[in-house]
């Protein structure tokens, strides 16, 4: 039967590749005739969308009274993108441009955002309240992300007005393909972890990580090949605020979150060392290249091994 799930799980991913390419090619159409920054585009827009997996597992698990998976999907996530996804952008496309817009308040607000949740847990539990918090920060984070920057502007392009209808529809419909793909992942990922009988915070960490994570890592790595590297970068950055803020909050606001410590320490630790990293790596040479998504990778499978090691 674990077999099985493993065909199934190969398959699945297929179809999760072919909607992300479609969404990157009708998004960066859109972006054309709209003139709206390709980071902002990333951030707001697709960043949202690629992380509804990771808040449809925080809704699910906190209504099934097991938001541990929840923390640990989200933490996991999280490591997930800033090495494994962001890695694997590198390595396909020789580099990751890094944009004048990726700035260091950018960095230093996404860094703050993760860590509020790891801050909060400390005596052990994510309350209501907590939840709450975390929610407000996410809407104080997307309206000022949005005043900062302009968008939306009218751009002559030759595209007409039934062209972007139509992308518009191919990005629908891609999308949601993406996202069905997304879940039956993360659903086949659930039971190769049961089989397996890992606790459920490191169910989240380890395999429900990896399955809501698809989105993005089909995303960034296709658009970092068609030259999007704004779009990738503020996909990954705006994904890391969304699970670590509007996921979890809700989910807390649910169900209070409890969860052994041990495996949440672990994967804080990597999280704030592995968010040090990549700030270095991003500001240096304004761009991450190969070797760097390399060692990204690496910090991966570190993280996990030490995980695994320590349950």
């Amino acid at each position: 039967m674990l077999a099985l799930y493993f065909v199934y799980f190969i398959i699945t991913c297929v179809f999760l590749g072919i909607s992300g390419n479609l969404v990157v090619r009708s998004l960066s159409k859109i972006a054309q005739h709209y003139q709206m920054r390709e980071f902002v585009l990333g951030f707001v827009l697709v960043a949202i969308s690629t992380s509804i997996p990771e808040l449809f597992v925080g809704i699910f698990s906190a209504l099934n009274q097991i938001p541990a998976i929840s923390l640990g999907d989200v933490i996991g996530a999280n490591i997930i993108d800033l090495t494994v996804v962001i890695g694997t952008a590198a390595l396909l496309g020789k580099r990751v441009k890094v944009e004048k817009e990726l700035n260091k308040k950018d960095i230093l607000y996404t860094a703050i955002i993760a860590f509020l949740p790891i801050l909060l847990f400390l005596d052990q539990e994510l309350s209501r309240i907590d939840g709450v918090i975390l929610i407000v920060v996410f809407c104080w984070f997307i309206i000022n992300l949005i005043r900062d920057r302009k968008h939306f502007k009218m751009l002559k392009d030759g595209i007409t007005r039934m062209q972007i209808i139509e992308q518009v529809i191919i990005f629908i419909i891609s999308l949601a393909i993406l996202l069905v793909s997304a879940e039956f992942i993360v659903d086949i990922a659930s039971h190769i972890a049961t089989e397996l009988a890992f606790p459920e915070i490191l169910i989240g960490l380890v395999i429900v990580g990896m399955g809501t994570t698809l989105p993005e890592l089909s995303f960034e790595s296709n658009s970092v090949r068609k030259g999007f590297s704004g779009m990738a970068l503020g996909d990954l950055l705006g994904s890391v605020v969304m699970n670590s803020s509007l996921v979890l909050g809700l989910a807390a606001l649910i169900y209070p979150i409890k969860a052994e410590f041990l495996p949440f320490l672990i994967g804080s630790i990597f999280l704030m060392l592995i968010l040090g990293v990549f700030a270095i790596f991003a500001k240096t040479g304004a761009k991450i290249t190969r070797r760097e998504g390399i060692v990204l990778i690496l910090f991966y499978i570190v993280f996990v091994i030490v995980s695994i090691l320590a349950r």
